[in-house]
């Protein structure tokens, strides 16, 4: 997601989600809260599952936790989030015509309310420090404080579809070619192939797919972390999951955002704009959240954290890794 993130950190001490996901037959997710057994996608695991989870993770890149949030604290954070949007937008959860005046990026991208009291809910939950806990080894962690994700339902108004950042790196692979950081996100609304989510390539943060990558494209050497590559990719694939999953990433897997298909509006006789708007729900309420140990930041780092965590100011992650998406 590139300079979407403001790479700064600081220390770590609605509707209920369907179960009904327009997922392929083949790809269903486990709602949350259901411990029966169902087929799960294969890169999907519990956050109990520490062994395998990781393994997919450090093998293909990327993997998605199920559950990481609590039911409870998926509605608790959209609840949060919804009151800082309100009173910093003017806007009413429950009146999408107001919407329309929300001066939302085009990207979705929102760093309004990245320091009040939803994000920080969000980062606080006990399941997602667990995660990074887990990966590094530490529960001396600091946590990055990054923008939000919004997308209106564009079915609704074309206007407010999203464009996503291309596919791109965001730790550059002639300067930065080793492990430095995992990213993460936590949708609080369902990521189906209707809404659109994230979108990762599988395998390409290994050694031998930045030696084809620096071979194919030898500009990246001049840039910084924010590598757009500006193409698709044929193995791309969207992580599909249920709101309170935890997706992992890593900084050097070839990532970024897709929009989904879109909902088919069904038409009312007396009114179909207001009918479609008064069921209206967000398509995509995302807070991207990345940990690491303290360890590994320098005192010059810690020092412009602690400074910047209170001016709150727009810039790339100190020296901690590739820019946080």
């Amino acid at each position: 997601m590139g300079p979407c993130h403001s790479g700064l950190f600081a220390a770590m001490g609605a509707s209920t989600p369907s179960s009904a996901l327009d997922l392929d037959p083949v790809v269903r997710v486990r709602p949350l809260g259901d411990a029966g057994p169902v087929e799960t996608a294969s890169y999907r695991f519990a956050l109990a599952e520490v062994q395998l989870w990781r393994r997919h993770l450090e093998e293909e890149g990327y993997v998605v936790l199920a559950g990481a949030l609590t039911l409870e604290e998926v509605q608790r954070g959209k609840d949060l989030l919804w009151s800082d949007l309100e009173s910093v937008h003017h806007i009413s959860r429950d009146h999408p015509e107001t919407w329309n005046k929300w001066r939302l990026s085009i990207t979705g991208l929102d760093t309004s309310v990245v320091q009040d009291a939803g994000a920080w809910f969000v980062r606080s939950c006990p399941g997602v420090k667990k995660a990074f806990e887990e990966f590094w080894g530490s529960s001396d962690l600091i946590v990055s404080m990054d923008a939000q994700i919004f997308w209106r339902p564009w079915w609704i108004r074309s206007a407010w579809k999203p464009q996503t950042e291309p596919l791109h790196l965001d730790q550059n692979p002639f300067h930065k070619p080793n492990l430095e950081t995992i990213q993460g996100m936590v949708p609080l609304l369902p990521v189906t192939k209707t809404t659109g989510g994230l979108q990762v390539v599988p395998r390409t943060h290994t050694a031998s797919a930045k030696d084809a990558l620096k071979e194919e494209r030898p500009h990246l050497a001049y840039r910084g972390d924010w590598c757009p590559l500006m193409t698709a990719h044929q193995d791309s694939i969207l992580l599909l999951a249920s709101p309170g999953d935890l997706l992992l990433w890593d900084s050097r897997t070839i990532h970024g955002g897709l929009v989904g298909s879109g909902r088919a509006v069904a038409a009312s006789a007396a009114c179909p704009a207001a009918a479609a708007e008064a069921e209206a729900e967000l398509a995509r309420m995302a807070v991207t959240v990345a940990m690491v140990p303290r360890s590994r930041a320098s005192e010059e780092v810690l020092r412009k954290r602690r400074w910047d965590g209170q001016r709150f100011r727009w810039e790339g992650g100190y020296a901690l890794g590739g820019r946080l998406s």
